[in-house]
């Protein structure tokens, strides 16, 4: 038997193939070419552990055999960073610098270099790599770049002695120039507008450097205006390690959002972001440097509900209101006053969709398949809690572990104990029927006249009529009647396959992610064939296109929706995409809504924690582009917003919506 080799060994034997025969170069060309198309296809798809290997693969071929050495080199910078080895991304950087001075990528080396020294604090360095570039790249796209972030080191994390002081250091007309403007405008935005004015009599009659003379013009207009205070939003997001996907995609919608914001508004607001590489240790450093600051307003983030409950005690400890867009933990919000989930947490998913099965679709019995974890348990006893508060009953709770590729043990504990539900409240009902048989022949004319009588034994009921007497069992008196139904009397067979209909009105399954593509076939099989409810992760197209026969009753909750047909999200993406080169997904689409949110308190007013703290209490509802966000419902500062959804009309749609913790039935379009 032929054995498999591991990925990286794989990819180590086709370069050992490569060098050790006698293919021509240009082969050997196109097989590193080839390589370094996977490395960098698995870096865009986040899979930095491969794509460092091949990068550090490609980088141990000798220069004069290697074409792809400087971008490999470039790649493997990133790659490092991304995963969170910051100090081994700036060896990386500088030995680049050192090594190809004249590569076409020195200025993306420069960039990256720049960002990591930021997000590790050494401010004054990433400064001056950041000057560097702004006076050797002059165009629009760096000068953006470097822009944004000279502005928070300057302001921010800088004070106006040590920027003089970096500025009386330097022999570099440009950055001289560049940060006494800077300079005057951190002494105008204290409010000493003298010492501005005082700092921009230092400059020459006429700067040399168009840039620095359109800035000078900006400062110049802004002192003789009154001061605007710049307004701090603090970002905690992993930006590399094993979650950087999620959190790089909400930080392009908090950028979006905030872009838009400076656009249209004469507000300053900066986002001081920080990678907390989903470190526990890591987020609350984090969390206590902004909170420090009066500056900082808010703090946006972390995404992992665990981050997020180090992050609350900071948060509460020091007064300055978090806002989290994902985590889901049901008990963070308990942890203080200053704590927002605009995510909808677990337990009020389960009462929302409890609220709908037992208030819309008169679900009176109920049982339950859901995963032995937290969320399925905290999903399933808020369901389960909310049915029996209106009235219903909860017939069978299964649990299963891992992925549920075989649930032949829940479904039959599920059915048995169904079938001796149904079987003792039929009995239940048979004796209630058979009490009300006993009054309606005793007292309806219809049963009790000249001609017919009827008189109710224990096991048959006897009808006298003037030319005759005849027996009926007390089913057929009661089907005669119309007290019972026929279909009442038929029996249920506990060894059957199929599970029967009307053993209960509803199954939840709050699946996991992925875990709906292996339990469809099983409903499938047992041919379950009724209404099931269930959580977000039931959101696959494609899956409820194929299997409606069986998911046609199917209603699931989630806390986002995304209309891709609406005049405002296409406006969005068009936008977005110009900006982001893509169109926004959920992620985006969190990051983007949760910051807006955040952002119209600041607008209507809010200047101080306390104030925004307030006005996030108040805060009418937000209606973003894919979710609601709404903290007066019936849980303190938990999002009390969210969609019911099922597929009609072949596709996914609301059939229900939630704003504030109450149910608003929408209309299905035609």
């Amino acid at each position: 038997m032929m054995m498999k080799l591991p990925r990286t060994a794989t990819i180590i034997l086709v370069i050992s193939l490569i060098w050790g025969s006698s293919l021509l170069a240009d082969q050997t060309t196109d097989k590193l070419r080839s390589l370094l198309d996977e490395g960098i296809a698995c870096y865009n798809a986040e899979k930095y552990w491969d794509a460092q290997n091949i990068f550090k693969i490609i980088n141990s071929i000798p220069k004069d055999e290697n074409p792809y050495l400087t971008t490999s080199a470039l790649m493997l910078i990133k790659t490092t960073y991304r995963l969170g080895e910051a100090e081994k991304s700036i060896a990386l950087a500088y030995d680049f610098l050192q090594n190809y001075p004249e590569s076409k990528y020195v200025k993306e080396v420069k960039l990256t270099l720049a960002e990591v020294q930021l997000s590790l604090g050494n401010y004054q360095e990433s400064l001056r790599i950041y000057l560097d570039l702004l006076k050797n790249y002059p165009d629009l796209e760096i000068q953006s770049q470097c822009e944004d972030h000279l502005n928070k080191i300057i302001d921010f994390y800088l004070e106006a002695e040590t920027v003089k002081s970096l500025r009386d250091s330097t022999s570099d007309n440009f950055s001289r120039q560049y940060l006494t403007i800077k300079l005057a405008e951190k002494y105008h935005s204290e409010g000493h507008t003298d010492l501005a004015e005082a700092e921009l009599k230092r400059l020459p009659a006429r700067l040399e450097n168009k840039y620095l003379r359109d800035q000078l013009q900006k400062v110049e207009v802004q002192l003789k205006k009154p001061s605007v205070v710049r307004k701090y939003i603090g970002v905690i997001l992993p930006l590399s390690g094993s979650n950087s996907a999620s959190g790089r995609e909400i930080l392009n919608g908090v950028k979006y959002a905030i872009a838009n914001y400076r656009k249209n508004n004469s507000e300053d607001i900066i986002a001081l972001v920080f990678d907390n590489r989903s470190d526990g240790v890591l987020s609350i450093k984090q969390a206590e440097f902004l909170a420090r600051s009066p500056k900082v307003l808010a703090i946006f983030g972390p995404l992992m509900t665990e981050n997020a409950v180090l992050v609350a005690v900071i948060a509460n400890q020091y007064q300055i209101p978090m806002i989290t867009p994902t985590a889901s933990g049901s008990q963070l919000a308990s942890l203080g006053t200053y704590v927002f989930q605009a995510n909808v947490d677990y337990e009020n998913l389960g009462r929302f969709l409890g609220m709908y099965g037992a208030k819309v679709k008169d679900i009176k019995t109920v049982a339950t398949i859901a995963p032995a974890d937290e969320f399925g348990k905290e999903f399933t006893d808020a369901f389960c809690r909310t049915i029996d508060e209106f009235g219903g009953q909860v017939i069978s709770q299964q649990w299963y572990q891992g992925e549920p590729t075989d649930l032949q043990y829940q479904i039959n504990n599920l059915k048995m104990t169904a079938i001796e539900h149904a079987t003792n409240h039929f009995e239940a009902r048979f004796n209630l029927a058979k009490k009300q048989l006993v009054k309606l022949v005793s007292t309806d004319s219809l049963y009790l006249n000249d001609s017919l009588r009827i008189v109710v034994g224990d096991k048959y009921c006897f009808v006298f009529k003037p030319d005759t007497t005849y027996r009926l069992s007390i089913q057929d008196a009661l089907i005669m009647t119309g007290l019972m139904k026929s279909t009442d009397f038929e029996p249920l067979d506990p060894d059957t396959i199929t599970f029967p209909q009307g053993l209960v009105d509803g199954l939840l399954i709050p699946a996991r992610a992925n875990d709906a593509r292996l339990i469809v076939p099983q409903l499938i099989y047992y041919d379950i064939r009724i209404p099931i409810f269930g959580s977000a992760n039931w959101n696959e197209p494609e899956l409820l296109r194929k299997n409606q026969a069986v998911l046609q009753n199917l209603y699931f909750i989630s806390d986002y929706y995304i209309e891709t047909e609406s005049d405002n999200y296409r406006r969005m993406a068009k936008d977005f995409k110009k900006n982001f080169g893509k169109e926004p997904e959920r992620m985006e689409l969190y990051g983007y809504d949760t910051m807006n949110a955040l952002l119209t308190v600041i607008k209507s007013g809010a200047s101080t924690r306390e104030s925004v703290r307030q006005g996030l209490l108040a805060m009418p509802v937000y209606h973003g582009l894919c979710r609601n966000i709404s903290f007066q419902g019936n849980r303190p500062r938990i999002n009390s917003c969210a969609f019911l959804l099922g597929f009609k009309q072949n596709k996914i749609q609301p059939v229900a919506i939630i704003e504030n913790g109450a149910i608003i039935e929408e209309k299905t379009k035609p």
